[in-house]
C-alpha cells in the first residue's frame, strides 16, 4: 500500500516562482489604474458641481417680450378676470327664483354688461312673467327684463318659450 503524506506544514512555505510574481504584478497595476480612474472620477464631478453652482446662482436671463407674447398676456389676464369675477348674486337671485313651472334651457353670461340671457320654457306666459317679476325683486338683481315669448305650437302642451335679460349690481 502506497505511504499517504499528510503533513500540512511543510517546511517551504512560500515559494514565488515566475508565475506568481508576475500575477503580483498585473494585480498591482490594475489596482494602481483603478484607482487613478476613481480620483480621475472624483475630480470630474468636483468640477461638475461647481459649475452647476455657478449656473444655479447667475440671474436668469431676461426675456424680451413680444406683441404676441402681450397679447397672449392680455387675452390670459381678460379671461382670468372673468373666471374670478362676482358671479355669485346671479346665481344666488336665480337660485332664489327657481321655480318647478320653469325649465332653463340655456344661460349666456356677459360679464363686462353684468348680464345674463336666459332661454327657458313655460307652460303659460304667466309663469313666465311671474318668474321674471320673482327675479326682479331679487336683491342681487338691477333689473330683470322679458325681452321675446313664442308659443311652440309644434310641441305637445304648447310650451311659451321665453327670452330673458338679467342685470346684477356689483
Amino acid at each position: 500500500m502506497a505511504r499517504l503524506n499528510l503533513d500540512f506544514h511543510r517546511a517551504d512555505r512560500f515559494r514565488l516562482d515566475a508565475l506568481s510574481i508576475g500575477l503580483l504584478l498585473a494585480g498591482a497595476l490594475v489596482l494602481a489604474w483603478v484607482g487613478a480612474q476613481w480620483l480621475a472620477a472624483r475630480d470630474t464631478e468636483a468640477a461638475q458641481a461647481g459649475a452647476l453652482l455657478k449656473l444655479e446662482q447667475r440671474p436668469a436671463p431676461k426675456r424680451t417680450v413680444s406683441r404676441a407674447d402681450s397679447a397672449a398676456q392680455a387675452a390670459h389676464e381678460r379671461i382670468a378676470a372673468q373666471l374670478n369675477a362676482g358671479w355669485q348674486p346671479a346665481f344666488d337671485a336665480l337660485a332664489a327664483a327657481r321655480s318647478g313651472k320653469i325649465a332653463l334651457l340655456s344661460l349666456d353670461a356677459v360679464h363686462a354688461k353684468r348680464q345674463i340671457k336666459l332661454v327657458a320654457e313655460a307652460r303659460h306666459l304667466a309663469d313666465a312673467v311671474e318668474f321674471i317679476e320673482a327675479l326682479q325683486q331679487q336683491p342681487g338683481v338691477l333689473r330683470a327684463v322679458l325681452v321675446q315669448h313664442e308659443i311652440e305650437a309644434d310641441a305637445e302642451y304648447q310650451p311659451v318659450r321665453f327670452q330673458a335679460l338679467v342685470e346684477w349690481r356689483a
